[in-house]
């Protein structure tokens, strides 16, 4: 049997671009996922903060749980296993007990503002989802029905932000993270500031040696990093409701705890990419997406101007 190797994150900490680099690097070697189950099947809203037998049984139970089971232990029968997606999480204690003595557990921290900021322009916790429950559509966690380590937020979670609900998720994913850490100390465990990943090509193959992949020269995948895009924030915009992370104290402790402090230096330059971009902004990335070979192509042959030949292999 092989390791079986996962990652704790808030999702949008350079796991796609991790995850590329790694098959890349490893395929077809290594068996490499991101996100290998979703969030509608792992389902964070009832699962996270699962920590105990008695909280298995009804998960063993679901279905669709079980098959994911099934599926990493097929896998992993055959060859090292890598989830590096944020969407296992709630069910990582689960594979602790499913499969004791093979898991490893890797922890991408990143900064609570720009994370929270990141997945709020992206539609986590916007009010357009409110009721809207299926495959198409996330469940997250909220402190009125999920077990938390910070309930007292339910009493004011209808009048927070999107904004403000992804700082309460930051949290509580990275605290599950570390808790199950402290009840199981013997599972081979690394923390690292996600920032690393883009900043120092050393990392990841601290990551691979810390997976027990085989040694080779990392592939290196630049363009595979997940970023941000204008006409993201031109229809969900947080706008200047991330100033409010000053609020959260607890939050700003944990993130010091982690490594990833707060900087105030140079934070308002950062956060103006998940304000809604300018009207230039908007046309500059709608021109971009716009002119293709093919609508190049398009536009040289009703000019006239490009031979017959060229003609045929573009169109």
């Amino acid at each position: 049997m092989h390791p079986i190797c996962l990652c704790f994150s808030t999702g949008r900490s350079g796991t796609t671009f991790l995850a590329h680099t790694l098959t890349a690097t490893y395929h077809p070697e290594v068996d490499v996922f991101h996100e290998d189950i979703s969030e509608f099947q792992s389902n964070p809203r009832c699962y996270l903060w699962s920590l105990d037998e008695r909280d298995f049984a009804p998960m063993r139970k679901n279905p669709i749980i079980a098959a994911h089971l099934a599926r990493v232990q097929q896998r992993s029968a055959l060859r090292h296993y890598v989830d590096v997606g944020h969407t296992v999480t709630p069910l990582v204690s689960l594979l602790l007990a499913t499969f004791p003595g093979r898991l490893r557990l890797l922890h991408l921290v990143r900064d609570p503002v720009e994370a929270s900021a990141s997945m709020a322009v992206r539609g986590m916790y916007h009010p357009r989802y409110e009721g809207m429950e299926g495959p198409a559509y996330n469940l997250p966690p909220n402190p009125c029905q999920t077990r938390c380590a910070h309930p007292e937020y339910a009493s004011r979670w209808q009048v927070m932000t999107p904004f403000e609900k992804n700082l309460w998720r930051w949290g509580e994913y990275h605290l599950l993270a570390m808790a199950i850490h402290e009840r199981n100390p013997e599972v081979p465990y690394l923390r690292l500031p996600s920032e690393n990943l883009f900043k120092d090509q050393s990392c990841s193959r601290i990551i691979a040696d810390f997976f027990g992949l085989p040694k080779r020269d990392i592939v290196a995948q630049p363009t595979y990093r997940n970023e941000t895009h204008p006409n993201l924030t031109s229809s969900i915009s947080i706008g200047d409701e991330w100033r409010r992370y000053v609020e959260y104290a607890y939050i700003l402790d944990l993130a010091t705890l982690l490594g990833v402090p707060v900087q105030q230096d140079g934070l308002d330059k950062k956060m103006k990419k998940y304000a809604a971009p300018t009207a230039w902004q908007i046309a500059k990335y709608r021109w971009k997406v716009r002119l293709t070979p093919q609508w190049w192509g398009r536009k040289l042959r009703q000019l006239g101007v490009m031979p017959h030949a060229e003609r045929k292999r573009v169109g």
